[in-house]
């Protein structure tokens, strides 16, 4: 018998998802490794890798027969986890069923539309989740909105248990190399399209000790290679400093990329020693090519001389760079939109070379960022967006079909045309071809990846790297 079932659902029962399956739940997995350090049974069914029918995760809850089902989920996976949850529901209702995770922090009355949901619990749930599983299985019954308690000190808890997947799977079908890695929890800044739960904007930072150790710890599992996920990976300067003297105090052989940085926080100390302690490369938001938008509207006050100024000081060093822009946010214009397409070919003619991929993502109005309440209000999109979604009523795919954000006078068929220019732009330049030729050399795999990419921004005008662009 096991205590706690989690279950991670996918976008669509029975059908690996895509743009969701190349990274495991790994809030899900620091709370299951919570309760195991508290002598609590878990047990994880993953069904981002894993292609389960309605029956097949029946006949799985009832062998293992947890007294509580938690679902952890995202608003790409509501709909399919509300499908399960209503099916379980009817055909196990002893069981305690309950949700958290990043869509029920931005929907707070969610379970109170899907009542066969027992309780919830929005926020952090490493002090609060564990408290309510006790609880339970001392014979009450839990029932409602639970806020978690804001976890103040990361460090206070164990690692997220990769045991409770199969990271073969990530890496057959979601193509994954690296083990994922959180450095900080939340980002003080508000980006419009940024979706996040309130309590995200507190950051809390782990200790240099406990990342390292955490590397340490898996150094075996993908021969020392890590991504960190963070948002804002070098908000604390010192932190990052002494992350990067401990990794070589201890002499560890380690790669990673830095996830996502700002260009403002970056230095020529703080470069040289990422790069000495085994950094590769960077994650950019550049997210508008043009300044007033940039400024105005993403909330983002970079100027265009600073970002050829930070990207230039970048290219002393071997990292490699990723960019990524937004486009049809509120209030652009066309012309603002092919500024933005632009602004990575106009980087390359600057004379900027480390560019390694760029991403250009329509604006996706998501539960909890600001562009979403926005569209509310314009009218773009319904007040009952989620629940028509998880109806079915915009169809399978998520990324294809959920409603984007589109500036007045604009149509989706121009943002999408601008887009493919932009591509076209900079991959098919003459120096970004040759920099994929010499590295394509050392991969019969990167060959066969880049020519995937060529015909796919060719014929469908957008990139197969960057999911949602």
């Amino acid at each position: 018998m096991t205590d706690v079932l989690f279950i991670s659902s996918g976008m669509n029962i029975g059908k690996i998802s895509h743009g969701i399956h190349n990274c495991p739940p790994i809030g899900l997995l620091y709370l299951a490794a919570s309760l195991k350090a508290q002598n609590i049974l878990v047990d994880v069914l993953d069904l981002l890798v894993n292609a389960l029918s309605l029956e097949e995760i029946k006949a799985y809850v009832r062998e293992k027969d947890p007294k509580i089902v938690a679902f952890s989920s995202t608003t790409p996976q509501i709909k399919a986890t509300v499908e399960i949850c209503r099916e379980l529901k009817h055909k196990f209702p002893d069981k305690h069923f309950a949700i958290g995770g990043h869509h029920i922090c931005n929907d707070l009355d969610f379970i109170d539309r899907y009542p066969f949901f027992d309780f919830s619990v929005s926020g952090d749930g490493e002090i609060t989740f564990p408290l309510l599983v006790k609880k339970i299985l001392a014979g009450e019954k839990i029932k409602g909105k639970h806020e978690g308690e804001l976890v103040k000190n990361v460090d206070d808890f164990p690692f997220p248990d990769y045991s409770y997947v199969d990271l073969k799977r990530y890496e057959e079908i979601g193509g994954m190399k690296e083990l994922p890695i959180l450095g900080t929890r939340g980002c003080p800044y508000n980006c419009v399209f940024c979706s996040r739960a309130s309590h995200l904007s507190q950051v809390r930072f782990r200790s240099a000790k406990s990342i390292v150790d955490e590397m340490e710890k898996y150094q075996g599992l993908y021969n020392g290679q890590y991504t960190f996920q963070d948002e804002s990976f070098t908000l604390k300067k010192e932190l990052v400093l002494k992350m990067c003297q401990e990794i070589k105090n201890r002499n560890l052989k380690v790669k990673w990329g830095a996830g996502g940085v700002r260009l403002d926080q970056l230095d020529e100390e703080l470069l040289k020693a990422m790069e000495s302690a085994g950094c590769t490369r960077f994650f950019i938001g550049i997210e508008s090519g043009n300044e007033r938008v940039r400024k105005e509207i993403v909330g983002k006050p970079l100027t265009d001389e600073q970002i050829i100024t930070l990207l230039k000081t970048l290219d002393k060093y071997s990292f490699e760079i990723e960019l990524s822009f937004v486009i049809g946010l509120p209030g652009e214009t066309l012309t603002n939109i092919e500024e933005t397409v632009m602004f990575a070919r106009k980087l390359i003619d600057k004379g900027i070379r480390n560019i390694n991929q760029i991403g250009i993502k329509p604006a996706i109005p998501m539960p909890g960022a600001r562009i979403f309440k926005k569209g509310i209000e314009e009218g773009k999109i319904p007040k009952d967006i989620i629940d028509r979604y998880i109806s079915g009523e915009y169809g399978e795919d998520f990324w294809t079909n959920w409603p984007k954000y589109i500036p007045d006078g604009i149509s989706l068929e121009q943002i999408y045309a601008l887009r493919k220019k932009g591509y076209e732009a900079f991959y098919f330049t003459p120096q970004y071809i040759w920099f994929r030729i010499k590295k394509d050399l050392k991969s019969w795999q990167l060959i066969k990846r880049d020519i995937k990419e060529a015909l796919n921004i060719i014929t469908r005008g957008r990139s197969v790297r960057s999911f949602s662009s």
